[in-house]
């Protein structure tokens, strides 16, 4: 879709001063119209001359990490919210973020957790701007490792454009279709209380028509549904395990039920879930080790991330009780990334000591 079709929203908000999401629409606007130049221009004027492709290779990877930013606050500033925007589920634009860093913005010296330190460097064949390689240099309690990452700039450029159209397609079916109603609301309190995959396929069914969702669209209540239907359906021989997996299904139910609240600008009450007795005890682990534990908690939700393994056996040294155990090697015996994000993000829904 075009952004062009949102400019008339745009301009309409920000004609309300009493807060800033009008000027923050407008900003947003205006950087991905220039992503948009910056990326023409990308693609269609070639570079031979090293210095000019460098110059092009870390312009585009700046701008399209600043468009990412700019379509989360385009979606803030016309919404209040940022539903629409789910760019982690995108795995070639989740890279973004750490590549860009490497090579952009920090490749003379990038500190890691546990006080690692490393260092990125370009090689110099092949570059050019469909491609470059480079080596990443870390070094941690006096050892080396090397990582190689290969930049494909096309596909990274068309994932870019593809999630962008998505993004903007499902603003414009929510600008031109909400109606306050409180029927998808009611829909989604009984969802919570029954967990009902029948009653889920209908709360999903709605909230797509209702808001005229395109059928590739990550808006972020397909993506907690498709959670939950995850999480009704997942069973294991531990009855301590399943009271934890139906404290989570809960918890995203009543996510649910939030977002169906907020996008229909309408209140309601907290739905609250008592914590299962083997996440409190958990907890009580991080307290007990928080100077220690608590940053280890940082991408326990990401079963991509090269950490992810390191921190869950970084955890089991410090001796924890019996289930806080439990849950962590739950997490470490998981295969499938999404079981591991429900897991490792309720583990982290922890919150550090004042």
């Amino acid at each position: 879709m075009s952004l062009e079709k949102l400019k008339t929203f745009v301009l309409a908000e920000q004609q309300n001063q009493e807060n800033a999401h009008g000027k923050r629409a407008m900003s947003a606007f205006g950087m991905l119209e220039n992503v948009d130049l910056m990326i023409h221009r990308y693609l269609t004027e070639p570079q031979a001359e090293k210095g000019a492709i460098l110059l092009d290779v870390f312009g585009l990877m700046q701008g399209l990490f600043v468009a990412i930013d700019a379509l989360y606050d385009l979606a803030i500033g016309l919404t209040s919210y940022k539903y629409h925007v789910n760019v982690n589920k995108n795995k070639v634009l989740k890279q973004l973020k750490f590549i860009r860093n490497d090579i952009v913005g920090h490749p003379t010296h990038r500190t890691y957790e546990h006080g690692g330190t490393g260092f990125s460097i370009i090689r110099q064949t092949p570059l050019n701007k469909d491609k470059i390689i480079y080596d990443t240099y870390i070094y941690q309690k006096g050892k080396e490792s090397v990582t190689t990452q290969e930049v494909l700039f096309k596909p990274l450029v068309k994932a870019y454009i593809d999630e962008k159209a998505i993004i903007l397609d499902d603003l414009y079916g929510y600008l031109t279709n909400k109606d306050g109603s409180t029927e998808l609301s009611e829909m989604c309190f009984r969802l919570y209380e029954m967990l009902d995959l029948g009653v889920l396929d209908k709360v999903v069914e709605q909230f797509t028509l209702k808001y005229g969702l395109s059928k590739d669209s990550k808006h972020r209540f397909l993506w907690r549904a498709d959670l939950l239907r995850t999480l009704i359906n997942w069973h294991e021989d531990d009855d301590v395990l399943n009271g934890f997996i139906l404290y989570m299904a809960k918890f995203q139910a009543a996510k649910l039920y939030d977002i169906a609240l907020k996008s229909a600008n309408q209140f309601g009450k907290d739905l609250y879930t008592k914590l299962p007795d083997v996440l409190v005890n958990f907890y009580r682990f991080i307290r007990h080790h928080e100077r220690t534990a608590y940053p280890l908690l940082e991408n326990i939700h990401d079963h991509d991330h090269p950490l992810h393994d390191a921190d869950l056996q970084a955890l089991l040294s410090l001796d924890p009780n019996q289930d806080a155990e439990k849950l962590i090697k739950f997490l470490l015996a998981q295969t499938d990334d999404q079981k591991a994000f429900l897991i490792g993000s309720t583990l982290r829904e922890y919150r550090k000591k004042q």
